[in-house]
């Protein structure tokens, strides 16, 4: 039905001063602008003004602008506002065109029923319904009502309606509105109580900051922040309108004679109501639009979601990019590789239809695909995304990729032809030498299978498409959190336990903290949490029941710290100088007097978790140290002075100082060893490292916050025995360690190939490339209620396991 707008001459200068103000959509409060009725005197009789006598399919309304929410002025002078769209809605059900024009409150009622109106048919504006109409004055039933309601905290028990605040009690209210009318005239609250706020969204973010102890507001904006923060907010005081303090309900007036016009817009308005749209109407012009920081959960967490609390931030969803711990998890749980570890460690076919078919040379993988899986966005798996998503992170340069495929030409990029598409549901995967472990690597990322019609050909950093894996990906705040649904594609078992996860990050561990021990806002505690606060945690309970509170979970270790001795520089160059070091140490001791636990001893290049692991390196034995010191030239009479660096910026941890500092006392307790410590930032460092000009040093690996490459010994030991006059430089040379590499890679029997694995390791002990000391584990602290938290030996706690009982 078509608006048209007419102004009353007496407020031109008001319309001109409202387009220049402009206008703005907030909270309901400051819009209640009620119209006070107005005195009268008896009228005469009338059937209205001529416009309702002479054709009620054309009515003139009159409204008062601007009041915001309900009447206000485009710039182009149009009415816009919630009683607009709402006559708009009605004149469309009531078949009449309308139009509006804009008048001064005063007198408006009087105007309505005088003999002499002919420009208007009806009142529409914030006119409440009073409990005795004025003479000649109709309204219609209520368009709207707005009910006062007090809001808590979600975890309040002691106010539970009105009736129970107390003096000194804080209560807030937006100012100048019928929320703080109820707060000091029907409540009585004292000046002193009441905490004005120029919004209600204020006010509530007055009440999570807890500030006040409880807000008055309308309804409408009370169910909308509740419903949406059910877990930080209530309304009390009962369901519904019960929950009522005050309330007011606004209508339409029209002259009480014209009780055809009064129909006609009484039946449109209970259409409104049934058909919603009151309801969008109300969301669209009086709910208001600031955003409210809820914090953190006051009820715990929801018992069909589990919540995971991290230090970081994730980095990017893109399976190409480089390694990180914290995206590399998050991607291992919403994607899938042809092949995957699964919690306990065991490689197992997942988009795979079943093992490989494997070439007698060893170079080529022939795979069968699983059917009738599809991606997230809809597109069907087919052999084309294996192709398409392995030559994706080629082309975009992943090294676990370009390393390991074929790659004719030498150019450190694999051959467009390293992945063929035999058919639709079969792909030939082809490598540039035998790889053994093969299978481990088509269970990272860079391989996980991606749908074309969803990431881009460049490197897709913020993309939410995630592939096929126990979740998918609903929403990602960088600051804030990702959300993750249970993915019924995902071929895996266990199925999901939770049908939702959520991983929260924090800047501080404080804050993470917090929200485990106070609010019980998250059920984990994770990747960054501190040793000390894991241990501390460990006792503690916080409402004295002589029951523990938190559960800890001490998942693989994922770094080690080593000594690299330069096998080309004297004394290094003797093998019983490195033996008599390795007896040196205690291992044991610099776990728990250094660190106090959070380190494990090492006795081996490989950390304890991953399969094939052997404890080959020799406990402390100062007698056979001092024996090959002996054996070497070197004794307490004619001492060996050497020099061993260490990073004194905390790139692996605060306490490398100290730690240096033990081992140097260790050494020297042979009475041979005297040592001189050197330390250097970590820039400085690789480089004279990388030139072979330190020649001993302490340092770790993998980087931190990354992952090892791959899980499989190898992912430990080949960086360390190829190219080693250069990068971690140690000049280390060995024919049988070659040899015993070479035949480890091409063994593709996994029996076989552990057997090699342990043949390394014993000869590593011998030739010492590294001299392993501590390895460090990741640390998980829960609420009681919560189990089955696995993590494997790369780091990457699998979500699907993870349950948590209802106490």
């Amino acid at each position: 039905m078509m608006q048209v707008v007419r102004l009353d001459w007496k407020i031109i200068l008001a319309v001109l001063f409202a387009l220049l103000v402009g206008c703005g959509k907030k909270g309901v409060e400051t819009a209640v602008l009620e119209i006070p009725p107005t005195a009268t005197s008896p009228a005469l009789p009338t059937v209205g003004s001529s416009h309702a006598a002479a054709n009620l399919d054309y009515i003139v309304i009159a409204t008062d602008a601007p009041n915001t929410y309900f009447a206000n002025f485009d710039k182009f002078g149009n009415v816009i506002g919630f009683n607009n769209d709402l006559m708009a809605r009605i004149a469309a059900i009531a078949d009449f065109d309308y139009e509006f024009v804009v008048t001064p409150n005063e007198g408006i009622l009087d105007s309505l029923t005088s003999p002499a109106n002919k420009n208007f048919d009806a009142v529409m504006s914030s006119l409440v319904i009073p409990d005795l109409p004025e003479p000649g004055i109709a309204y219609t039933i209520p368009y709207l009502e707005i009910g006062q309601v007090m809001v808590v905290l979600a975890d309040e028990h002691k106010l539970n309606s009105a009736s129970d605040i107390q003096p000194g009690m804080a209560i807030g209210a937006p100012a100048n509105s019928s929320s703080e009318a109820t707060a000091r005239q029907i409540l009585a609250l004292s000046d002193a109580d009441v905490y004005e706020y120029e919004t209600a969204t204020q006010a509530l973010q007055a009440l999570i900051d807890e500030v006040v102890s409880a807000v008055i507001i309308d309804n409408f904006t009370a169910e909308h922040f509740t419903a949406a923060f059910p877990e930080q907010l209530k309304i009390v005081g009962g369901e519904g309108q019960a929950a009522w303090i005050s309330q007011k309900a606004y209508g339409i007036a029209v002259p009480s004679e014209n009780t055809v016009l009064l129909d006609r817009l009484n039946q449109a308005i209970v259409q409104t109501n049934d058909d919603s749209t009151i309801k969008r109407l109300i969301v669209a012009w009086l709910i208001p639009a600031e955003n409210l920081n809820a914090g953190e959960s006051r009820v715990g967490t929801p018992a069909s979601e589990f919540i995971i609390g991290i230090i970081g931030r994730v980095a990017d969803m893109d399976p190409a990019s480089a390694p990180d711990l914290i995206s590399w998890e998050i991607k291992n749980n919403t994607m899938s590789g042809l092949f995957s570890v699964n919690s306990a460690n065991h490689l197992v076919p997942m988009l795979a239809a079943g093992q490989p078919i494997i070439s007698e040379d060893k170079l080529a993988y022939t795979i069968s695909l699983r059917r009738g899986l599809r991606f997230p966005d809809g597109r069907e798996f087919t052999a084309d995304d294996v192709k398409w998503t392995i030559a994706r992170s080629a082309r975009l340069g992943s090294f676990l990729v370009n390393s390991y495929l074929k790659d004719s030409n030498g150019d450190s990029f694999a051959d467009e032809d390293a992945v063929q598409v035999i058919d639709q549901y079969t792909v030939k995967i082809i490598l540039q030498e035998p790889m053994g472990a093969f299978l481990n690597l088509l269970a990272t990322p860079p391989y996980y299978p991606i749908s074309n019609d969803c990431y881009a050909e460049t490197i897709d950093q913020l993309s939410v498409c995630g592939g096929i894996g126990p979740y998918t990906i609903v929403s990602w705040d960088l600051n804030e959190r990702i959300r993750l649904k249970a993915n019924p594609e995902w071929p895996g078992r266990p199925a999901p336990a939770f049908e939702n996860i959520q991983v929260r990050f924090y800047d501080d561990v404080a804050a993470m903290l917090r929200s485990l021990t106070e609010f019980q806002s998250i059920d984990m505690a994770w990747t960054g949490l501190p040793f000390s606060d894991f241990q501390a945690l460990a006792e503690v309970d916080l409402d004295g029941d002589e029951d523990l509170d938190f559960a800890n979970w001490e998942g693989p270790a994922i770094f080690k710290s080593y000594l690299i001795f330069d096998h080309a520089t004297p004394p290094w160059n003797n093998p019983k100088v490195r033996q008599a070091a390795a007896l040196s140490v205690d291992r044991r001791a610099l776990a728990d007097e250094v660190f106090g636990g959070s380190r494990r001893p090492l006795y081996s290049p490989v950390p304890d978790n991953v399969p094939g692991h052997q404890a080959v390196l020799p406990q402390r034995d100062l007698a056979q140290a001092a024996t090959l010191l002996l054996e070497a030239g070197y004794s307490s009479s004619t001492p060996l002075p050497i020099t061993i660096w260490y990073l004194n910026d905390g790139r692996y941890t605060p306490l490398e100082e100290p730690y240096a500092a033990a081992i140097k006392t260790q050494l020297e307790e042979t009475g041979v060893f005297e040592v001189t410590l050197e330390s250097a930032p970590w820039e400085q460092f690789r480089t004279q490292i990388s030139q072979c000009n330190y020649p001993a040093y302490l340092i770790g690996w993998p980087s931190p916050g990354q992952p090892t490459n791959y899980l499989d010994v190898t992912s430990w030991t080949d960086f360390f025995v190829e190219n080693t006059d250069r990068g971690f430089c140690s000049n280390y040379e060995s024919d049988e360690m070659t040899k015993l590499v070479k035949e480890a890679h091409e063994e593709l029997d996994e029996t076989a190939r552990l057997e090699l694995y342990g043949q390394i390791q014993q000869l590593w002990s011998e030739d010492l490339p590294t001299l392993d000391l501590t390895q460090e584990q990741r640390y998980a602290t829960t609420l009681t209620k919560v189990d089955n938290v696995r993590i494997d030996a790369l780091g990457l706690l699998h979500y699907e396991t993870l349950t948590k009982g209802g106490g």
